[in-house]
């Protein structure tokens, strides 16, 4: 198995091929899908990561959870590589680029929530496997915020089909997601009542 460093670069490099527009109309599917889940519709609060380059677009996402009358919350990266949690009632109104080009509200105009507040947590990652591991950006922000957080705080993440793979390298501190979902497929990882996470009818 590649190691993290070198399945990253290389992952990276094939999602630099997809187009906007191909993101665009994946994008449109996933959370689509993730909107007629119904751990997503018991959900009162709802942690959105802010996509950022050739990720999967949440921007629409993040605007349709608000009108939905969700409570919306995006990250904000400190330099001691922990999250802090923003409530998030406009967007992208009130955001501002950081170094890396992603959008966060600033930390000092926030009004932070806590973390124990969180329902669900819609993820971002380079790669994933059918048992839920996941390979992220090697910063560790989500890692640690898994750490703390509540067994019934779903962790989803939309993921392009061509990055669900049979094995991720894992270390003893990263933490397996519950829930990803592709344009194709929806995967529910190891989850004992099914019911719970599944499509409403």
């Amino acid at each position: 198995m590649k190691d993290k460093k070198a399945l990253r670069k290389e992952i990276l490099a094939e999602r630099e091929k997809f187009t906007y527009e191909e993101i665009d109309l994946m994008s449109d599917l996933i959370f689509k899908k993730i909107k007629q889940l119904y751990c997503f519709q018991q959900a009162d609060t709802i942690m959105i990561y802010v996509s950022y380059g050739k990720e999967l677009n949440t921007y629409d996402f993040i605007k349709d959870c608000i009108d939905m009358g969700k409570r919306v919350v995006t990250p904000i990266c400190n330099p001691d590589k922990t999250m802090s949690l923003a409530l998030t009632e406009t967007f992208p109104e009130g955001f501002e680029k950081t170094k890396m080009g992603i959008r966060e509200i600033p930390i000092e105009k926030a009004e932070l929530v806590h973390y124990s507040e969180l329902d669900l947590i819609i993820t971002p990652g380079l790669a994933f496997t059918y048992s839920g591991e996941r390979l992220g950006y090697g910063g560790g922000y989500y890692d640690r915020l898994f750490e703390k957080l509540s067994p019934n705080v779903v962790k989803l993440c939309p993921s392009y089909d061509s990055f669900l793979l049979d094995e991720v390298p894992v270390d003893l501190h990263d933490t397996p997601v519950d829930v990803i979902i592709t344009p194709t497929k929806s995967i529910f990882c190891g989850v004992s009542r099914k019911e719970n996470f599944d499509f409403m009818d």
